[in-house]
């Protein structure tokens, strides 16, 4: 995602009332508790109130998301360049993940003109699939013991028909005609030029002529599936087991993401426990 202008101009955080360090579930929080204080229904026609709903949505819908939340601190970190400032007749932007990749080649592509020639899927390229959380309750003696389970979700996969291309069977995506395939569209400024994701395929380099009939040409397909989970004997109440790669689908050929899988023990009517050690209270005479 090319970095925004806006996002060095406006601090989303403040705008929420947090801190830069701020948890997750703390800027869920504060946003929640915003969206119903400003929400339209409870101010009618305070224009004032819809403007900072709007802002404050807006804020949210950045920090509500890692991967956004990621970029926009990079992006603040960097300063007005990152954000698409003009450093001389022209300006350019790039990509924030340039810098992180270490791919200087493409950024001054970039600066003068070239932009990412001949890479398909430049413009966004690879994304890993967000985490998904379960929670999963144990016997007392199976937490003892370890035990081998299998787990049924409902949740985003890959789609089983198109395997995750968005065509339909037999068909595959084709180059976008835009772009060329690489995911970005240059407008040249004499020296610079401003790179942007192609509106037509979305920066991907491609584009699904074909829909496959599952997915509707997304990839994705919310469905019922079974994932094995292996817990280690001794588990702790509370413990958390990370299942790689079956969390949701990567996107743009990305890997997936992970499970995490937060285990609950039953008490158990004799033993207790206490560490590693098992206890039992018996009465004395």
């Amino acid at each position: 995602m090319t970095a925004q202008r806006e996002w060095f101009e406006k601090d989303y955080y403040r705008l929420l009332g947090v801190n830069a360090d701020a948890a997750a579930k703390d800027i869920t929080k504060a946003y929640r508790k915003l969206a119903r204080e400003l929400h339209p229904d409870r101010n009618p026609g305070d224009a004032a109130a819809e403007e900072r709903f709007k802002e404050v949505s807006a804020a949210y819908d950045v920090l509500g998301d890692p991967a956004k939340r990621s970029e926009y601190d990079e992006v603040r970190r960097l300063g007005p360049m990152a954000a698409g400032g003009r450093g001389g007749p022209g300006g350019f932007s790039f990509n924030v993940g340039d810098m992180q990749g270490g791919d200087i080649g493409d950024l001054l592509g970039q600066m003068f003109g070239r932009g990412r020639s001949g890479r398909a899927g430049g413009g966004v390229g690879p994304r890993r699939g967000a985490d998904l959380s379960a929670e999963l309750t144990v016997d007392f003696a199976d937490a003892v013991r370890g035990l081998s389970t299998t787990l049924h979700l409902t949740s985003d996969a890959q789609c089983s028909t198109c395997s995750g291309s968005g065509s339909a069977p037999g068909k595959a995506p084709q180059v976008c005609g835009l772009c060329g395939g690489r995911g970005v569209i240059d407008d040249n400024q004499g020296l610079f030029s401003l790179s942007s994701p192609c509106r037509a395929c979305q920066g991907r380099g491609a584009v699904v002529t074909d829909p496959c009939g599952t997915c509707r040409g997304s990839g994705v397909e919310h469905r019922p599936r079974e994932v094995k989970v292996r817990l280690p004997a001794g588990i702790d109440d509370g413990a958390t087991i990370k299942v790689p790669g079956r969390g949701a689908p990567g996107r743009n050929g990305g890997p997936a993401g992970d499970l995490l899988v937060e285990v609950h023990v039953r008490p158990d009517a004799r033993f207790g426990r206490s560490g590693r050690n098992l206890t039992v209270t018996v009465p004395v005479t």
